[in-house]
């Protein structure tokens, strides 16, 4: 009887030490450290060369595993982080802000949109419930959104498509605003000077994003600008500024502005504190751009397309933007009041249409 135990031992420990260690082959190996909630815990993320092709349990072409430590606190997650050919999904910090984020990205053939999901532990739980996305497109343009939704528990197979981060992403309808605001080609004399670029709306305050230059245009080096009828604001430009959506439609879509400054610290700004921020500012509205379509561009003396008038400005003239009236369905600008110093006729206050900022026969001869 004793033999046969022994046998059956032997048996086992034989099995057990001839059954293949998962990941055994690790690359990409990462090891960090963070202070989450006066706690320090220890992160390291791999990626795993050495996938069996006949598993089908996994959602990544080349898988990873993120182990988290901490006291009282062990886990291990598999399929959260990975790469699959257009998408990954990666443990990281944020920049160089010392957070610990899950990093999300998607390539298409249109744009890239990379996103961030700083990590919470709460209840033993490792878990996300905000998204800061930094979506580009192909012509270089660049813009900066944020969402919050439930608090989601990170487990095994979060990184699965439609399963865990995809649940926070969303579409951004302001993307038209960005996609018809082109500054790309520009004449030499205005090289060097500051223009502003419309982004977005809450009722009476508009946001502007402003560059001193077409070389800071082109290296998305700006500064966010918020205005009401008479004054100005201006965000710290080493700020990162994310435009907080929610669930609703059309422009009641935008709701604010979330700021994380260089630590990571992370405050959101609603219509009540951008106002109060307004309130407080010294600085006179001076919201001024180029006319950047390439045929004539028509003034109006309302925002209506029956009553033009027979001025127009052609591309590059300066205008000063005095407000904005936003199409309530997809959030595009239908009209920009404006100012202009004609020669002719001096100082006119007209409007023009919604487009006046993109060249639409360079980009649509492409």
């Amino acid at each position: 009887m004793k033999k046969i135990l022994l046998l059956l031992l032997l048996i086992t420990i034989s099995t057990v030490c001839h059954a293949k260690e998962p990941c055994i082959n690790r690359t990409s190996i990462e090891n960090y450290q963070f202070n989450i909630n006066s706690q320090p815990y220890k992160f390291t993320s791999y990626l795993c060369q050495d996938k069996d092709e006949d598993e089908d349990d996994d959602v990544f072409l080349t898988p990873g595993i993120l182990e988290i430590h901490g006291q009282n606190f062990n886990k291990t997650f598999k399929n959260v982080i990975g790469m699959a050919g257009y998408r990954s999904s990666m443990f990281t910090q944020w920049n160089d802000k010392h957070k610990p984020v899950f990093y999300y990205s998607i390539r298409t053939s249109e744009y890239l949109t990379e996103a961030h999901f700083p990590i919470i532990i709460k209840d033993n739980n490792v878990m996300i419930n905000c998204i800061y996305f930094n979506k580009n497109f192909k012509n270089s343009m660049e813009f900066n959104y944020s969402y919050c939704g439930n608090l989601q528990i990170v487990e095994d197979g979060f990184g699965d498509v439609e399963v865990g981060f995809d649940k926070l992403i969303r579409d951004f309808y302001l993307e038209l605003i960005y996609y018809f605001s082109d500054f790309a080609k520009n004449k030499e004399s205005l090289q060097y000077k500051k223009f502003d670029v419309f982004i977005g709306k809450i009722d009476g305050i508009s946001f502007y994003r402003r560059y001193s230059s077409i070389k800071d245009y082109e290296l998305n080096k700006y500064t966010i600008i918020i205005v009401n009828k008479e004054k100005e604001y201006r965000f710290k430009p080493e700020d990162e500024v994310y435009q907080r959506i929610v669930d609703r439609s059309g422009s009641q879509t935008f709701i604010g502005l979330d700021i994380v400054d260089s630590k990571g610290n992370i405050k959101f700004y609603n219509k009540k504190a951008l106002s109060a921020l307004l309130n407080k500012s010294t600085i006179k509205r001076n919201i001024t751009s180029y006319i950047q379509y390439d045929e004539k561009t028509k003034l109006y003396n309302k925002p209506s397309n029956r009553s033009a008038t027979d001025m127009y400005l052609v591309q590059h003239d300066s205008v000063t933007i005095l407000d904005e009236i936003l199409n309530k369905s997809n959030g595009y600008v239908d009209w920009y009041k404006i100012s202009y110093n004609s020669e002719k006729h001096g100082k006119i206050i007209k409007w023009i249409e919604g487009d006046s900022f993109f060249p639409m026969r360079e980009i649509s001869s492409d």
